[in-house]
């Protein structure tokens, strides 16, 4: 697995400035330190309530499409994994005033629902190469800062563990390196194009920051600065 061992190593690197922009992004820090209101923080599971919801049906897609390989397993894993996802958002949303309507009801702007837009458009159309090494890559800065903002929420905001309970699941979230490696691999021995790797994997990083800017943005509107 030389070739796609490199190639990670490669994009890894091509995208280590976002990837560093993640993991100090401000809006953690402005949670850390007590900046964002209680209504500011609505955000977060007001937007990830529908993001969630959209995830479940595009992990879906990638079982059925991928069930037939040898890696069916992770991606059964995958899908298992965001099963919780809306029940720990919920618990969230509750600590914070929302209600399950408040959370259906939530208007989401397109800059926080666009990594949702690319998981649908990768689950339809990307190979199963390019959708492993954009997880690889994306899924170790997200969940360092749900990290961050789980610890800073139960620290200055009073959360306790069921209200942070989807944070905590993502910042815990075991290496899937190997086999992620192993699928990038497979793909390229099957034609996949490297740029398209790249390309697939850069665009979730984008889109990463996007969200996270717009939690800041929408957080910094709120506590009317």
């Amino acid at each position: 697995m030389k070739a796609a061992t490199a190639l990670v190593n490669e994009i890894r690197e091509e995208l280590r400035n976002i990837d560093d922009q993640l993991r100090a992004h401000p809006y953690p820090g402005a949670i850390e330190r007590g900046e964002v209101t209680l209504e500011g923080l609505k955000a977060f599971p007001g937007h990830q309530h529908h993001v969630a919801l959209s995830d479940l049906r595009s992990m879906a897609m990638m079982l059925q499409r991928f069930a037939d390989t040898p890696f069916r397993d992770f991606w059964s894993g995958v899908l298992q994994g965001e099963l919780a996802a809306p029940g720990g958002i919920a618990a969230m949303g509750q600590k914070l005033g929302m209600t399950g309507d408040d959370l259906d009801r939530y208007e989401v702007t397109a800059e926080g629902f666009a990594y949702a837009t690319q998981m649908a458009w990768a689950a339809a159309n990307a190979s199963a190469a390019e959708i492993a090494c954009a997880l690889l890559i994306n899924f170790p800065a997200w969940g360092f800062n749900c990290g961050r903002m789980a610890r800073a929420l139960r620290d200055r905001y009073g959360f306790g563990p069921e209200p942070t309970a989807f944070l905590d699941a993502f910042a815990a979230l075991p290496s899937f390196e190997d086999t992620a490696v192993a699928i990038v691999q497979d793909g390229l021995d099957r034609g996949v194009a490297p740029r398209a790797i790249h390309r697939t994997t850069r665009l979730f990083q984008a889109y990463e920051k996007m969200f996270w800017d717009t939690m800041l943005a929408l957080g910094a509107q709120k506590a009317g600065r």
